[in-house]
């Protein structure tokens, strides 16, 4: 993990706080970035994790942007390797054309996954899809799993027909 593009300023009610405007953390592998944090300001303070104002999640695929994850506030937990952004969140998909919005998103850097914990609203074109409980992707948005959401298949052939009609 990276950090560039910053600049610490003191914090009024705190001398020790370690705060820094307009910030861009990111990951690189094989000369690609992975992923590109960026906040507006960020407060180094605590050891184990900073807080973001104003967090933008950039996620890249083979060196293109995928899909951008923003909110109002987060965090970000160095020892986890775990962003977390809510408040208005908002989670659009560039190469599959889809938004889905949460009160707030994880995404775990280790596993390449993102969820949400609460209800979802999910949108690609004029279709609309509600998850009550949540979903969970990978940063490519290409399979997203609704959380808790459970399908009865048909007993058998009789009954799957008269479903049909």
């Amino acid at each position: 993990v990276s950090a560039c593009n910053h600049k610490t300023t003191p914090a009024l009610e705190d001398e020790d706080a370690q705060i820094a405007s307009n910030v861009s953390m990111f990951s690189s592998k094989e000369n690609q970035k992975q992923w590109v944090l960026q906040a507006q300001s960020v407060n180094f303070e605590n050891m184990q994790s900073a807080t973001l104002k104003q967090p933008r999640l950039l996620l890249k695929q083979n060196g293109q942007d995928s899909a951008t994850v923003s909110g109002d506030i987060g965090t970000f937990n160095y020892t986890e390797q775990l962003v977390t952004i809510e408040g208005d969140a908002t989670l659009e998909s560039i190469t599959e054309q889809a938004r889905i919005t949460a009160p707030r998103f994880f995404y775990s850097i280790a596993q390449d996954r993102i969820w949400s914990n609460a209800k979802t609203i999910i949108k690609r074109g004029s279709a609309r899809s509600v998850a009550i409980h949540g979903i969970e992707t990978d940063s490519k948005l290409t399979r997203i799993v609704i959380k808790k959401h459970a399908t009865q298949l048909p007993v058998s052939r009789q009954e799957l027909q008269r479903n049909g009609r």
